[in-house]
């Protein structure tokens, strides 16, 4: 008897670890269990409130990327606001001739040669080793940009952008 009142509580604890507090990872809910309570609204298949009833945050842009390989979102979340800014790569004379405005990024990166590095391509559908946009992201060797690595003068763009732009480039860089 003795033995059952520790055992008990000693086997339930492997239980305690299982889930999370934001409810995104074993936390009930959900169709794989459909005996478990439900986890309220869904986000993108994902549960929007804590098992308490607490609302979870919504993801950053960089959390966001990892669930993206498609030029829409990487305009909008990563050329836009990173790098067709003033003085950068938009409007009638961008910075080494790379325009990355909506609509003038694929034109402007796919299959064109690097202006400033003879041999290079921006965009090599499929290939990141000879893309001369991954270089100038200081990803992946090769004769740096000449003012220095991109984003020039602002904060490093976050690792899981830099992959959602690696995988768009590895599919085929599609428009």
């Amino acid at each position: 008897m003795l033995l059952a009142l520790v055992a008990l509580p000693l086997a339930a604890l492997p239980l305690a670890g299982c889930g999370n507090d934001s409810g995104t990872a074993g936390g009930g809910g959900g169709d794989d269990d459909p005996g478990a309570p439900d986890a309220g609204p869904q986000r993108d298949g994902a549960p929007t409130t804590t098992s308490d009833g607490g609302t979870l945050p919504e993801p950053t842009v960089c959390q966001q990327a990892t669930m993206h390989s498609d030029l829409a979102w990487i305009q909008a979340n990563v050329f836009t606001p990173s790098c067709a800014t003033a003085m950068c790569h938009s409007g009638s004379e961008p910075e080494v001739g790379l325009r990355l405005d909506p609509g003038t990024s694929y034109n402007n990166l796919v299959n064109k040669g690097a202006s400033t590095v003879s041999g290079w391509t921006r965009v090599v559908p499929g290939s990141l080793e000879t893309s001369y946009l991954v270089v100038a992201f200081g990803r992946t060797p090769g004769p740096p940009p000449r003012d220095g690595f991109m984003p020039l003068g602002a904060d490093p763009l976050c690792v899981e952008k830099l992959e959602a732009i690696e995988r768009w480039i590895l599919a085929g860089a599609p428009p």
